[in-house]
């Protein structure tokens, strides 16, 4: 593209003379093109260079954009990548389904079971990170989800492959504007109607919370079954904080192994329809969500296995997402797959490594504190800017500093629940429990139970252990609290001079009346929960 001397543009290799033979002849040797006289305004020459021009920018635009829609793979992608226009026409009711599977003999029934139990299976579109022997990727049962309509691939060979966080971190890239994001693994089994159900939670949730999550660690299914009739009358399962992962080469992971335990029946009685509750804890095994959270909250490549689950909960519910486990069945997730290699199995050193630098990075991410006056150091993979971490903390039941998880945290009442509609009257915590014993005129009488097992206090030869449960005091009422959401119980125990107070997040004693040695300080006993 050069310029002549009348400053108008052309397109040519060589400058080419227009003869009076006409524009299409052309003179054998190559001349300058003419000097238009001065005083003239711009003759046929000038024009003519013109129509040369824009037909030439046409041209390389059209060019640039055949060739930039080509490299994005057709008309609806490159808008999606350029100008964010989602390239599912039913982006609205869509749902994007994010796979990782490594190995994973199940996976061709997942997805078969995916889409035949969806209410709406045109709407589903499954972005798949596929780690497989190509052997098995390349016979009937997995090659043919390549040239299914709505399933996007990536495939690796085993060998390639970098662990969970690193899979999960690249299903993002191939979202395509749909409304909502589903994680899963690659085995599962599903609902019928799975997808209307998820879809009419989440809008529920919507009217409590701006931007919430449903996840939790779904029921579990047999080996080789396919029929969910069962499955459906068993009571759904929430996670419960179990305990802290165990030291290992001198490390003190800041990690917490998450259990999942049956929803309480005071509870389920509670629930008069599928009404999802309120929990701090994140599974990645099972997730429903708006999928702006692939972009808000995204997945950390750095994360091997061990920390995925508490880093992704704590970078949600600190950028805002309020966590929910859901009350009715949607999903069923195979959890001991005793046959099957997993990752660590073919990849033994890359564990080792990943793990130690997984849980140092958990403590790295918890260290950015979160909220707007949080550190910036990891960027997009530290806390959010909206909550803090001392705001989980106190939500949670679980304390990173000191390294001690609460009781209603270990039960997975994060909210220390009780039956609807009543006063409290049960008070727990995992040695024992408190529980009303009667109502006599003068007032109010409570019971101190220990449990089968635990401590009662020192003995001959070592600690005395409860060999049954037993009653080991009674308290009376004097002061009562019921207004929700912290109710508070404060007793007496008249025998032994002894004060007690209940809340929701522990039980505090104290000795006002000794004579010798008056402790006016409260004491913590022990964690727990009203129920």
């Amino acid at each position: 593209l050069l310029q002549n001397q009348t400053g108008h543009s052309v397109l040519h290799r060589t400058p080419l003379r227009v003869t009076d033979r006409g524009l299409g002849s052309r003179s054998r040797i190559a001349m300058p093109p003419r000097t238009a006289a001065k005083g003239k305004g711009k003759g046929k020459g000038g024009g003519l260079s013109l129509m040369r021009a824009a037909g030439a920018v046409v041209v390389a635009v059209f060019a640039t954009a055949t060739g930039l829609v080509a490299n994005a793979g057709g008309p609806r992608e490159f808008l999606w990548h350029y100008a964010a226009i989602p390239a599912v026409p039913n982006h609205e009711t869509a749902i994007f389904v994010g796979i990782a599977s490594y190995c994973d003999k199940e996976l061709d029934h997942t997805l078969t079971d995916l889409f035949a139990r969806a209410k709406f299976p045109d709407s589903l579109y499954v972005g798949l990170v596929n780690q497989e022997k190509k052997a098995i990727r390349d016979a009937p049962a997995l090659s043919r989800w390549r040239h299914h309509p709505n399933v996007r691939l990536m495939e690796f060979d085993p060998e390639e492959s970098k662990g969970a966080g690193w899979a999960r971190s690249l299903i993002a890239k191939m979202h395509r504007g749909e409304k909502y994001y589903m994680q899963l693994d690659s085995h599962h089994l599903f609902v019928r109607n799975w997808d209307a159900a998820s879809v009419d939670l989440l809008k529920r949730l919507h009217k409590k919370a701006p931007k919430p999550i449903l996840t939790s660690y779904v029921n579990n299914y047999p080996e080789n079954t396919t029929d969910t009739s069962k499955l459906v009358k068993e009571l759904p399962w929430r996670m419960t904080a179990g305990h802290w992962m165990k030291p290992f080469t001198g490390i003190r992971p800041k990690k917490i192994q998450y259990l999942p335990a049956p929803i309480e029946a005071h509870i389920m009685k509670g629930v008069t329809q599928p009404d999802p509750q309120v929990t701090a804890f994140f599974s990645a095994h099972f997730v429903f969500v708006l999928a702006s959270w692939l972009y808000e909250v995204p997945y950390d490549p750095e994360m091997y296995f061990d920390g995925e689950e508490d880093s992704l909960g704590l970078r949600s519910w600190t950028s805002g997402y309020d966590l929910y486990y859901p009350t009715t069945h949607l999903v069923f997730h195979r959890y001991e797959r005793l046959n099957q290699t997993k990752h660590w199995d073919d990849h033994p050193q890359v564990f080792h490594d990943m793990t130690i630098s997984s849980t140092k990075r958990l403590t790295e991410i918890i260290e950015t504190g979160g909220g707007p006056l949080g550190s910036d150091a990891l960027g997009k993979f530290g806390l959010g800017k909206v909550r803090t971490l001392e705001q989980y903390q106190d939500f949670s039941g679980i304390d990173y500093t000191r390294m001690w998880i609460s009781t209603r945290a270990r039960y997975g009442e994060i909210t220390g629940r009780r039956p609807s509609n009543q006063v409290p009257k049960l008070w727990v915590h995992k040695d024992g429990h408190f529980q009303v014993s009667k109502h006599e005129v003068w007032g109010e009488v409570w019971e101190e139970w220990k449990h089968k097992g635990s401590v009662l206090g020192p003995g001959k030869d070592g600690p005395q252990t409860a060999v049954e449960s037993l009653i080991v005091s009674k308290w009376n009422v004097t002061a009562r609290n019921t207004n929700p959401p912290t109710p508070n119980l404060h007793m007496v125990d008249e025998n032994r001079g002894m004060e007690m107070n209940l809340t929701p997040e522990g039980c505090f004693y104290r000795y006002p009346n000794l004579t010798e040695s008056p402790q006016n300080n409260w004491t913590l006993m022990a964690y727990g929960y009203w129920m």
